[in-house]
């Protein structure tokens, strides 16, 4: 065959009523021999002018448009209905679509005092957001949003859009209320989900909650904060936990809370009612954890534990909807000795798109950092970053800030009199630690520090230390809101920021 040409072979049969006598002819197949290289491909290699290639693919368009005719006029049949014969399509034009299917969304609001709150619902077209509905919303109780979404349709809202189960829907909050500001938060299964039916539990909770560790007692102490004063008021009787409660963290969507008990190695877990803040212990709890647990992290559906004891770190993946966390695999990674701080930098900063969990060894005075793996994925993997990085001695907390575009660690170093505020650039690349200088800083104690991005602020026995942060160097100095103590670097401020 040369180069270029095609070779169209039909085949027939014909086709006879009843009595014999031929009234037609039916095809039954068409053959076409397409060339050995494409047109364009012959082209570049043999010189062949470009017209002939594109007259053979023109003769091979109106061999495929006459097959098409074809078929529609009953070629396709086996037996054609006119004598008699059923056929494998019918005679009618197209079936209709099937017709719509959309789905409703709705939840219910609680804690909301302020106004002006606003809820949004999106859906994930080919990985780009859409806005589907807008709703405000000016009391607790019931919510519907008016836009359906389905699985088969466009949607109204969005013209020319479909929004299939396979695509994802998420539910978010627009404006915050304000008088008084109020921080709403969304129920976390609803971040990112796909629809089959109606959804009818999408929680946002604007109310705040506060638990204190009652190690005498072995309990949990729980209170709701007034909106308008900052007043604390009793959420209920304490909730009991394990021996010796140590540490404990809360859910991003204030659905539940985990304490580690440092005595009993295990960890508690409670359902948070979302009206009052009152604990409810979760069926199943306490579960197993390494020796004398001391610190928790918790990003999105994973939780992590530090284990003083035995040096490791415990990893959980929460069922976001009970609360209930299982063991993961691997169920725990090595670390320094005696880790008991922890904290995570989501990845949303100047680091780039993976979170980084950051791990101070109080037993070898150092830090452990790991890469967080398939953070937004069913796995949460870890894997270690060229670590420990020495740090100063009794690490007890951990924040972070920025400088020059670059992130920023502060370690508190409450060594006794000798106390100190450590202080990192991160590798925005391999999150490795780079001691800045002009650290370690002195202060007169310090267990527990908190940064607002610009500032820095150290609790120091019954005062607060205020700094400002150096946006180029990331070096602290008194803060304006704060007064210098007797013409040296120490501030002393009685204004505490929200953090």
């Amino acid at each position: 065959m040369n180069r270029g040409a095609t070779n169209t072979q039909v085949a027939t049969d014909d086709v006879v009523d009843p009595s014999g006598t031929r009234v037609g002819m039916h095809l039954r197949a068409v053959f076409v021999a397409w060339p050995p290289a494409s047109p364009i491909a012959s082209i570049a290699k043999d010189g062949i002018n470009m017209k002939s290639g594109i007259r053979n693919m023109a003769r091979g368009a109106c061999v495929a448009a006459v097959l098409t005719m074809l078929t529609a006029c009953g070629g396709a049949r086996s037996t054609p209905p006119s004598v008699g014969g059923t056929g494998s399509v019918g005679t009618g034009s197209a079936p209709p679509p099937p017709p719509f299917v959309g789905y409703t969304v709705s939840g219910t609001i609680s804690g909301l005092v302020g106004q002006g709150l606003v809820l949004k619902l999106y859906g994930l077209n080919y990985s780009r957001p859409q806005s589907l509905d807008q709703l405000p919303i000016s009391s607790n109780g019931h919510y519907d949003f008016t836009t359906t979404v389905g699985t088969n349709g466009p949607n109204a809202s969005v013209a020319g859009s479909f929004y299939p189960a396979a695509f994802h829907y998420g539910v978010e909050i627009g404006p915050q209320p304000h008088s008084p500001t109020q921080r709403c938060v969304v129920n976390e299964s609803y971040w990112d989900f796909t629809i089959t039916a109606n959804v009818t539990d999408v929680g946002i909770v604007c109310g705040e909650f506060s638990y204190s560790t009652n190690t005498a007692d072995n309990a949990i102490s729980g209170f709701s904060v007034n909106a308008h004063t900052g007043a604390l008021v009793s959420a209920g009787a304490p909730a009991a936990a394990g021996r010796t409660p140590y540490a404990l963290v809360s859910s991003g969507d204030k659905q539940h809370l985990y304490v580690a008990n440092s005595d009993s190695n295990d960890l508690s877990a409670f359902a948070i009612d979302q009206n009052s803040g009152e604990l409810t212990t979760i069926p199943g709890s306490p579960f197993a954890a390494g020796t004398r647990p001391r610190a928790l992290a918790l990003f999105r559906s994973t939780l992590f534990v530090a284990n003083a004891g035995s040096d490791n770190l415990s990893v959980y993946r929460v069922d976001q909807k009970s609360g209930v966390p299982t063991r993961s695999s691997p169920a725990s990674y090595a670390t320094g000795a005696g880790p008991s701080v922890m904290a995570i930098e989501s990845g949303s900063g100047p680091y780039g798109t993976l979170p980084i969990l950051y791990v101070a060894n109080a037993g070898s005075n150092d830090i452990s950092a790991f890469w967080i793996l398939g953070a937004y994925g069913p796995e949460q993997a870890l894997e270690s970053v060229g670590s420990p990085f020495r740090s100063g001695g009794s690490v007890t907390s951990l924040a972070f800030g920025a400088a020059a575009g670059e992130g920023v660690l502060y370690a508190a170093n409450a060594n006794g009199v000798d106390a100190t505020i450590s202080g990192f650039s991160i590798d925005g690349n391999t999150a490795a630690l780079t001691s800045l200088p002009g650290f370690p800083f002195a202060v007169p104690s310090c267990n527990y520090i908190a940064a607002t991005g610009t500032y820095l602020y150290a609790t120091a026995g019954t005062s607060v230390l205020g700094y400002s942060i150096d946006g180029q160097t990331g070096a602290l100095r008194c803060s304006s809101r704060a007064r210098r103590i007797r013409n040296s670097r120490l501030c002393w401020s009685r204004y505490v920021p929200h953090l």
